[in-house]
């Protein structure tokens, strides 16, 4: 019974993602942004908001950035005939070594962060996968961290009009490792948690930092009862 109700519970779930909160998105970004010509998705998992921006904007050059080996393979395969899309197999943060992410029972949700086990949120989640919160996270994977500032130097990068940001409690960090090349980018979509979700994170921290780094929000996309995805731009 509990297996059939979690079912139900994600097929709704992937229901107004898809139609409504990822929809929402892609309208806002058409009407309301400037061509998109280079976009960094960090944590892509299988590429749904690459594939938003690109429709929207053909010729867009895409770096996708997912550290999960196993969907990184599918993502590789499903873009090794375009050209303008660039998948690595890498997590993103504020420094460069070896780290642990924590593999999840919900796929999309894999962290280098640990779970609060205080958090309401995740033990009805667990319920859901007939476990507790310490029994979520399933495994561990090792993987290379890099960052932004690096990436963009080697890479000769001059500008990013769009960077993505979904990497489950890491974001701050992901934003922390651009550094001084944080001036290129032109706007960051960036998801916002819940406080409680995971140990140390602020959500607070990152607005304030992209506020002292030249950017507004100017929109926010809620999904409901979970998480916001917040627009900034650089003024």
């Amino acid at each position: 019974m509990i297996e059939y109700i979690r079912r139900l519970i994600m097929f709704f779930f992937n229901l107004v993602h898809t139609y409504y909160h990822q929809k929402s998105i892609a309208i806002y970004l058409k009407n309301k942004m400037n061509k998109i010509d280079v976009l960094f998705d960090v944590g892509s998992h299988m590429g749904t908001y690459t594939d938003l921006v690109m429709r929207a904007n053909p010729g867009c050059k895409s770096f996708l950035f997912e550290p999960q080996s196993k969907i990184f393979k599918k993502i590789e395969q499903k873009y090794s005939d375009d050209e303008n899309v660039n998948v690595f197999n890498l997590a993103v943060s504020d420094t460069e070594q070896k780290q642990n992410l924590n593999l999840n029972k919900h796929d999309l949700t894999a962290s280098l962060l640990d779970f609060d086990p205080k958090s309401n949120y995740l033990k009805f989640k667990a319920q859901l996968y007939q476990t507790d919160i310490n029994n979520m996270n399933y495994e561990k994977e090792l993987v290379q961290t890099i960052t932004l500032d690096r990436f963009i130097i080697d890479n000769n990068l001059e500008k990013i009009d769009l960077l993505k940001i979904d990497t489950e409690g890491n974001e701050f960090n992901v934003l922390k490792g651009l550094k001084k090349k944080i001036n290129i980018v032109n706007n960051i979509l960036i998801e916002i948690h819940h406080r409680e979700l995971f140990l140390n994170y602020n959500p607070e921290k990152i607005h304030q930092y992209l506020i002292e780094n030249g950017f507004k929000l100017v929109k926010k996309f809620k999904f409901p009862f979970c998480w916001v995805d917040s627009l900034y731009t650089k003024i």
